[in-house]
């Protein structure tokens, strides 16, 4: 029996202890058949699915994925997720709980190519004794019953991490099948690293700009990791006008509020995942700041090879104080004088609060004039409306 203790962990005085790493029969097979899956996904247009069916099966996980993390503040920047209900990931996106989620905040503190979970076999409790509030209420709705993962690299304060939930009802992980995960770390690590590489470099950014800058209105791509691919000449140029907006030397779009520049890094975060999805569902930011205001439409880009997903950004300058036309907005969806009324508000980047504020109606009628919009012209979400609005009025 070899020791193998585990420093920065919550436990680090606590030493696991993890057989010689050997495996036989049926274990030996699916080991085999999972890193051939895994390798297999660098060659696929389907990203990391395939591993992630073939993990769920033999480890009976419920959900998870391969996160990139930022730090200060912890956040989602991209990620390939498995077994979440929909809607799941732009929640958790767009929401706090990535800064409080102890099991993120776990395995960042473990040693790269080690697994760890948070029972470790113990039957005598259950997770729900070691979470906070906010991820307690998470794993009671879904029955959670323990927790896996590994930091698969770690860069310039940013972070990779790999993490398998399990439904209470297969009990917790064993001491045998966090060895197995520790077989597959590195070879988890090894196609994540080369993958990674992939989407950089698969990207022809001359011929990019080249494309790009044949549309005379600003436009930005973003690779699948949420940086900056290429952006035209028309997008530098508002950007330079507006002072509200820049692309950093990491590749980011930021803006010069902090807030803002979280809000732009959420949305994009969440393109990306719809884009793996193959879910064209836009989302728009409004920039507050700066001498001309900027609405940002994002939309999710499926390519034949997921290596080459990515978001488009069309960005937009517009002046509050210019009435938009109603009759415009009446003829283009389809709605009474009111409901243009709502819709431009709706495209100045106000929130069915701010307008039942603005127009003097209660939250209810004011929601109920967006689900009128919404049926009337086909759209599920308020987010893909308000872009429609802002391309529409731009």
């Amino acid at each position: 029996m070899t020791n193998v203790s585990i420093p920065g962990s919550p436990d680090s005085n606590t030493e696991l202890a993890f057989p010689f790493p050997s495996l036989g029969g049926e274990d030996l097979q699916a080991y085999n058949t999972l890193v051939s899956t895994l390798y297999r996904c660098l060659h696929d247009n389907t990203g990391f699915q395939p591993f992630f069916d073939a993990f769920k099966h033999h480890f009976k996980a419920l959900q998870g994925g391969i996160l990139g993390l930022s730090s200060n503040p912890q956040r989602m920047v991209y990620g390939w997720t498995f077994g979440y209900p929909e809607g799941f990931e732009e929640w958790y996106i767009n929401s706090d709980l990535p800064e409080r989620d102890e099991a993120l905040t776990r395995y960042r503190q473990l040693p790269p190519r080690q697994f760890d979970s948070f029972l470790r076999g113990d039957t005598s409790r259950t997770i729900l004794d070691i979470l906070g509030p906010e991820s307690r209420a998470w794993a009671e709705q879904v029955g959670m019953g323990d927790s896996a993962g590994m930091l698969v690299t770690q860069e310039n304060g940013n972070s990779v991490v790999f993490m398998a939930n399990r439904h209470k009802e297969f009990g917790p992980y064993t001491d045998n099948e966090l060895l197995q995960m520790n077989l597959l770390a590195p070879h988890i690590e090894n196609a994540v690293a080369l993958h990674l590489k992939l989407y950089e470099t698969r990207s022809d950014n001359e011929n990019l700009a080249t494309a790009l800058n044949h549309v005379k209105k600003p436009l930005i791509v973003f690779n699948a990791l949420g940086n900056v691919a290429q952006a035209n000449d028309a997008a530098h140029a508002l950007m330079e006008n507006s002072g509200s907006m820049s692309i950093n030397d990491s590749g980011r779009l930021q803006s010069t509020d902090r807030q803002m520049t979280r809000k732009l890094q959420d949305a994009i975060t969440t393109c990306t995942v719809l884009s793996h999805k193959g879910i064209l569902s836009s989302q728009t930011v409004f920039t507050s700041r700066g001498q001309e205001p900027i609405a940002v439409c994002l939309t999710p880009l499926i390519a034949d090879s997921a290596e080459n997903n990515g978001v488009l950004a069309e960005l937009f300058s517009f002046d509050p104080s210019l009435e938009p036309d109603q009759e415009r907005l009446q003829a283009l969806f389809h709605c009474t004088p009111t409901e243009a009324a709502v819709a431009a508000l709706l495209a100045q980047g106000l929130s069915a609060s701010d307008v039942a504020e603005r127009k003097q109606i209660s939250i209810h009628t004011a929601r109920q004039h967006i689900k009128s919009l919404l049926a009337k012209n086909g759209y599920r979400k308020q987010t893909e409306l308000v872009s429609m609005l802002v391309r529409a009025l731009a």
